[in-house]
């Protein structure tokens, strides 16, 4: 007499959920806003920023984090490069006019 097959049974196929990768011009944002190279490269991490935050609005790219902080950075390093490049100025830049030059001859 045969024996009865036990039924077997096979788990059903789960797919693993695609994660949506990370928006890279969100992580150029946060970059360039760290690197700020005097100023211009927080106001281009500002600029990608802003449009790393639109994107991912339309796409679904995950990002939204590292876009904030490449706005956030890059608006404190431009505020710092601001102040760096004043002090700079007024410390070692043009003169007020109050010195050398010579100016007195009488012609």
């Amino acid at each position: 007499m045969p024996r009865p097959q036990p039924a077997t049974r096979s788990a059903p196929a789960y797919q693993r959920a695609a994660t949506p990768r990370t928006s890279r011009m969100a992580a150029w944002s946060l970059v360039l806003s760290i690197l700020t190279l005097g100023g211009v490269g927080s106001v281009a991490g500002i600029m990608l920023g802003f449009a790393a935050r639109r994107r991912i609005a339309g796409s679904g790219e995950r990002g939204r984090g590292l876009a904030i902080a490449g706005i956030v950075v890059g608006v404190v390093t431009f505020v710092l490069a601001i102040a760096y490049w004043a002090y700079l100025g007024s410390h070692f830049g043009i003169g007020t006019g109050s010195g050398g030059g010579g100016g007195g001859g009488g012609y």
